[in-house]
């Protein structure tokens, strides 16, 4: 068992590396000689549980520093990932997001869409869902009308996604929140996007520019 005020004392980079040690052990315990993204998805989840519960025997907090590190340092490994997901799970994130989505509650919910491009909707919540969903212990499934549609719509968010939701109906202005105007005459407007698909920037921006009661902040450094 890793000493928890030894782990503590260590510098961000080194925990890093113990973690990634700690889930290569993981990995080594559930199937030999296989790497994790050959492994079948009921191997991946035995890592990811095996991972989890010495996360939480030697308790270890996640933060967003390691998060982040964990990014930059191991870009193909799925440690970012489970990472997230355990501070999601283990800090009851999506909980704390469906008690402010309450039936009824009109939003502003600003997030990536499928694509990976910024999207903003003004929305009426119905219902939202904290459940499983493929291989994660946690995700939040939003049920929601939005503005001047007449069905429900749904959306679902994973431990892995960004998303902002402000009280109320906000008037946003996308496109200038989005794009900048690189030359313009008479005839033509040409606009350059500010970001690259699913650019994390795009969240920090728009926290930044954006005026309201921000209620739910979610996979934000």
């Amino acid at each position: 068992m890793i000493n928890t005020i030894a782990f503590e004392e260590m510098n961000l980079i080194q925990q890093i590396d113990k973690l990634s040690d700690m889930l290569g052990e993981a990995c080594f315990t559930v199937v030999d000689c296989v790497s994790y993204q050959n492994m079948t998805d009921e191997q991946k989840t035995q890592v990811k549980d095996t991972f989890f519960s010495e996360l939480k025997s030697n308790q270890i907090e996640v933060t967003n520093e390691m998060i982040d590190a964990a990014e930059k340092a191991f870009i193909q490994s799925p440690m970012p990932s489970m990472l997230r997901e355990y501070k999601y799970y283990t800090q009851g994130e999506f909980q704390k997001a469906s008690e402010q989505l309450t039936e009824g509650r009109k939003v502003t919910i600003v997030k990536f869409s499928d694509f990976g491009f910024p999207v903003v909707i003004n929305t009426v919540i119905d219902r939202v869902v904290v459940e499983p969903y493929a291989q994660h212990r946690e995700s939040l499934k939003i049920i929601h009308k939005p503005k001047r549609k007449r069905s429900l719509f749904s959306n679902r968010i994973l431990p892995k996604e960004s998303m902002l939701v402000y009280e109320g109906w906000l008037d946003i202005n996308t496109d200038s929140l989005t794009s900048t105007i690189v030359r313009q005459d008479q005839h033509v407007i040409v606009k350059q996007s500010k970001y690259r698909s699913f650019d994390k920037q795009f969240i920090q921006d728009a926290i930044n520019s954006i005026n309201g009661n921000l209620i739910v902040k979610l996979n934000v450094s």
